[in-house]
């Protein structure tokens, strides 16, 4: 018995040497033990520990002694246990394996300290500013262009701040009466509460433009409706022509009010028919470019009325002749006589009121719109802006060429504006002597010994006197040295 309690002693001191080499060559603190583990209570005094079965045979012994069964523990596992755990290891919970959330960070609290990572981008972009170099100031050099001769066309056309002047916008004018127009026409005029059209289909109006026009006829007592691309910008023709056709067609519209002239109402009325006009039986308002439509309604039968557009309502709204533009439009008619001039050619005519713009109504000659070929007797009105003596010139010699000048049984010239003080033919290398105006050059170059009744200076166009003129009606003229008067009806 003593024997088998020494060789019992010898196995646990070679047991615990064992252990402590393993843990002195790097062996690691066991892992926690998995579900899987099978751990028993054991009876093993404390300062023993579970260790795996092992058999150990002494040289002396013959044959291999066995433990007492209470003496002995078999394990399945084979982590090493720390010694100096006094109380047994438990598996842990299942729920521990399941729970990753305590060991892995919150993404949003990642996140939601960026400043301390991420610099400031305000603070670290430089003011765009400072990164723009200073423009040049250097002129480049320049090749200098040939000389032109002195009083040549093209050194006319690139000389900057030519001198103008303007002819017939002074002219002292009053009206005599005024007379309500009778007849079939006595239905045709405006009145106050009537829904009127405003458009542009000539060139693209300001808005402060259209405001006026708005406004003023509000305040005259109508009601304006805005056509659809009125100032649509960019606009195309068929928008243009669209803002027409409804002007005309609407039942609802009794007047069509143009906001301002320019270029373009030529090709707008290219895609009108003359029974729209006809059949819508309306009249229009407006002057320079809209002397189109003017001859256009003419040849249709129907009255227009030549008038100012939004300057009507900006310039001087209490002038004599904007007081004329709103009785006009309501069918009372002025009677106008102003002051004669020397270049007069007197005697009295009778016909339909046509005409307008000097360069627009060039472009009706021959088209289904031409109020030059009205067959009856007619009076021709003419006025121009920023046209110079040899453009004026130009246009009048078409009309002469066309037969209009002189079917005309009398004419009535108005305001020149803007005019271009130099031109080719005002030194008079080509004409006889220079001329001293516009009126000098008509009278000089186009009547020189014409019996045609001849009216200088009517303050109508784009001068800042615009006295109004119904067109596409019978008017009478009567002209003398001292003055013209102008009448409208039978």
């Amino acid at each position: 018995m003593k024997n088998k309690t020494c060789f019992f002693m010898i196995l646990c001191f070679c047991l615990l040497g064992l252990a402590a080499c393993s843990q002195a060559s790097g062996g690691q603190t066991a892992a926690p033990l998995t579900e899987t583990t099978a751990l028993q209570e054991t009876s093993l005094p404390t300062e023993t520990q579970a260790l795996p079965t092992v058999t150990f045979v002494p040289e002396t012994t013959p044959a291999p002694a066995t433990a007492p069964a209470t003496e002995l523990v078999s394990l399945t596992t084979t982590a090493t246990v720390p010694s100096t755990a006094p109380a047994p290891v438990t598996a842990p919970e299942p729920t521990t394996v399941s729970e990753p959330a305590t060991t892995i960070p919150e993404p949003a609290t990642a996140a939601q300290e960026p400043a301390t990572t991420v610099p400031d981008p305000i603070s670290t972009v430089p003011e765009p500013i400072a990164t723009v170099p200073e423009p040049t100031t250097q002129t480049p050099e320049t090749t200098a262009l040939p000389a032109i001769p002195s009083g040549s066309k093209s050194d006319r056309e690139n000389t900057e701040g030519e001198d103008s002047f303007n002819e017939g916008e002074n002219t002292p004018c009053w009206v005599e009466t005024y007379q309500a127009c009778q007849g079939a026409l006595s239905s045709y005029f405006l009145k106050p509460g009537d829904r009127i059209a405003v458009i542009a289909p000539s060139t693209l109006p300001s808005w402060g433009a259209v405001n006026a026009v708005v406004q003023g006829l509000k305040a005259w007592g109508y009601v304006p409706v805005e056509g659809q691309y009125l100032y649509k910008h960019p606009r195309t023709l068929a928008d243009c022509r669209a803002d027409m056709v409804w002007a005309l067609t609407d039942a609802s519209i009794r007047g069509i009010f143009c906001v301002r002239g320019g270029y373009g109402a030529s090709e707008v009325m290219d895609g009108i028919p003359m029974d729209m006009i006809r059949n819508a039986a309306k009249p229009i308002i407006g002057y320079s470019d809209i002397s189109v439509f003017h001859a256009a309604w003419t040849k249709a039968g129907l009255p227009s009325i030549h008038a100012g557009m939004n300057r009507t309502f900006l310039d001087e709204p209490g002038a004599p002749w904007v007081l004329a533009q709103q009785q006009m439009m309501q069918g009372q008619l002025p009677v106008y006589v102003w002051e004669g001039s020397p270049y007069n050619q007197p005697g009295s005519a009778e016909g339909v009121l046509i005409g307008g713009n000097l360069s627009t109504l060039t472009t009706v000659l021959q088209t289904a719109y031409d109020c030059t070929s009205l067959g009856e007797p007619y009076i021709l009105f003419l006025e121009d802006v920023e046209e110079d003596m040899e453009h004026i010139h130009r246009f009048l010699t078409i009309l002469k060429h066309a037969g209009v000048l002189d079917k005309a049984a009398g004419i009535i010239f108005g305001e020149w504006i803007e005019v271009p003080s130099e031109s080719e033919i005002t030194d008079g290398s080509s004409r006889g002597g220079a001329f001293n105006s516009v009126a000098d050059m008509i009278r000089r170059s186009f009547f020189p010994e014409s019996d045609i009744p001849l009216a200088f200076g009517f303050p109508s166009g784009h001068g800042t006197v615009n006295y109004p003129l119904l067109m596409g009606t019978k008017a009478n003229l009567a002209i003398s040295g001292q003055s013209a008067r102008l009448a409208w009806g039978e």
